[in-house]
């Protein structure tokens, strides 16, 4: 079924096509725009493959400029992540110690309560 579908697809872009080219080449005007464009695109070829041939080095050298230019952004982007990494390490660190300190301190403060439920005259 599948494939019944995709000949009828083929075909219909297959005939399509051919009415399009005929209809375009059946008038003058229209042939005459196609020529010129065609020349065109010639044209603007060749003179680009003339303008590279006459200015290939600096093309080059612009490429390996942009190159390098490139690669030591990356590096600084990958020093700053690594930067970043440590940092983001080292405040994890100091939040794990500053909530086991105030565990402590919690801990602390509970044992005084309850030795002041116990006692509450001790230390007087």
């Amino acid at each position: 079924m599948e494939k019944k579908q995709c000949q009828s697809v083929y075909k219909g872009i297959i005939v399509g096509s051919t009415i399009v080219v005929t209809a375009l080449l059946a008038y003058p005007k229209t042939r005459k725009k196609i020529v010129e464009g065609t020349e065109e695109l010639k044209h603007a070829a060749q003179d680009a493959t003339i303008y590279i041939k006459e200015n290939r080095e600096e093309i080059i050298g612009k490429i390996k400029n942009t190159s390098t230019q490139i690669s030591d952004a990356l590096r600084s982007v990958s020093e700053d992540v690594k930067q970043i990494s440590e940092s983001v390490q080292h405040i994890k660190t100091s939040s794990l110690e500053v909530i086991d300190a105030a565990k402590g301190a919690a801990d602390d403060f509970k044992k005084i309560k309850e030795t002041k439920k116990e006692d509450p005259l001790e230390g007087i």
